[in-house]
């Protein structure tokens, strides 16, 4: 008699525990998307021919798995579970480090050396110079820099079974391919090496607010601008949730402790720049001087506003092509390209990303 109570109580529970996500969808609605995560579309029965689409229940499954209620909390109790008990991540964009650290997957090619050959090296310095010209005819000073990696400046937490050969890393090699072709260099990595202070995020792949400013100083005084918004006075800000940390954990609610810069800013942004992740926007600040263009990625995020706050006008983009004639119809005298290490693939191409356009 116990044995069958107890047969039907697993059973129940099993039900009660397999059908909750489901249900659960009826009084919570489905769930939002993970990080960076691209969820499946809603199936179709017909194709746009009006055949019937065979694998509309492959689809359909898809749709929901990415919906159910609580999926967020699931997710997040499965990668605990797996971090704690076998000390692995169950995300596999996320490398588990010591002390909670964690990494970005994709700068594992940098940080074990597996670098671009010489004749990527060498086309993506000239493709730079190209660049540098094009921007230099048009009448605008041209700057290029590399945001590190993280396990590039911090490989003390890396796992010890990850090999480091960052010396024969992609923007270790490249630089004397870019003193080769004149490139106009600011190299932030003996900037942050000789800083001594951690300026990157423990649970995030970019850096905080006062790395983005020690940048931002290196960046302008090779513009000949002054500025110390490094040294400047900040203050404690709203806890910064990290893109790898919500990555893995979605429903998690560690938060690391932000720097704010404590006199604030003055420019106005005149798209709504979304805390910097709109592609293309602009700003204005009357205390500045001149126009800025800066091409950037997701590091430019923290960057810009330290940017924004030196010129009078300033255009911020987000993209994998450069629009040159942009230099001369906004009337720049600066263009800044930013681009994160692990990315440097993508201007080794035989012709640079560069395009010439009417449309602003």
């Amino acid at each position: 008699m116990k044995k069958n109570v107890f047969r039907i109580a697993f059973i129940a529970l099993f039900l009660v525990m397999s059908l909750l996500p489901s249900l659960g969808m009826l009084f919570t609605g489905p769930s939002e998307a993970l990080a960076n995560e691209a969820r499946a579309p809603r199936p179709v029965l017909t194709d746009d021919e009006g055949k019937l689409n065979r694998f509309v229940l492959d689809e359909f499954g898809q749709f929901f798995a990415g919906r159910i209620a609580f999926r967020k909390e699931l997710v997040t109790a499965w990668a605990s579970l797996n971090t704690r008990l076998l000390h692995s991540s169950a995300e596999k964009k996320v490398v588990l480090g010591a002390d909670d650290w964690l990494y970005f997957e994709p700068t594992m090619d940098d940080y074990m050396g597996r670098s671009m050959t010489d004749e990527e090296l060498e086309r993506t310095a000239r493709n730079l110079a190209r660049m540098q010209a094009c921007c230099e005819e048009r009448g605008a000073r041209f700057i290029f820099t590399i945001a590190p990696n993280k396990n590039s400046l911090y490989p003390e937490q890396m796992p010890a079974w990850i090999v480091s050969g960052h010396d024969s890393s992609n923007a270790v090699k490249l630089r004397p391919y870019l003193e080769k072709y004149g490139v106009h260099y600011v190299d932030l990595f003996p900037v942050f090496e000789e800083n001594g202070e951690l300026l990157y995020y423990r649970t995030d792949s970019h850096w905080t607010d006062r790395g983005a400013a020690l940048a931002a100083d290196a960046l302008l005084g090779a513009l000949d601008r002054s500025s110390d918004y490094y040294t400047g006075p900040y203050a404690p800000g709203e806890g910064h949730l990290g893109d790898l940390y919500n990555m893995i954990y979605p429903a998690g609610t560690l938060r690391e402790t932000r720097e704010e810069y404590a006199p604030g800013f003055h420019f106005t942004a005149l798209r709504n720049p979304n805390g910097g992740e709109t592609k293309n926007f602009s700003t204005s600040c009357e205390a500045g001087e001149g126009t800025l263009l800066c091409w950037r990625d997701s590091f430019g995020n923290s960057l810009y506003p330290y940017l924004a706050e030196s010129f009078e006008n300033a255009r911020f983009l987000n993209t994998g092509s450069y629009d040159l004639s942009l230099v001369e119809r906004l009337g720049a005298q600066y263009v800044i390209f930013e681009l994160v290490e692990r990315n440097l693939p993508t201007i080794c191409g035989e012709e640079p990303p560069i395009q010439f356009t009417d449309g602003v």
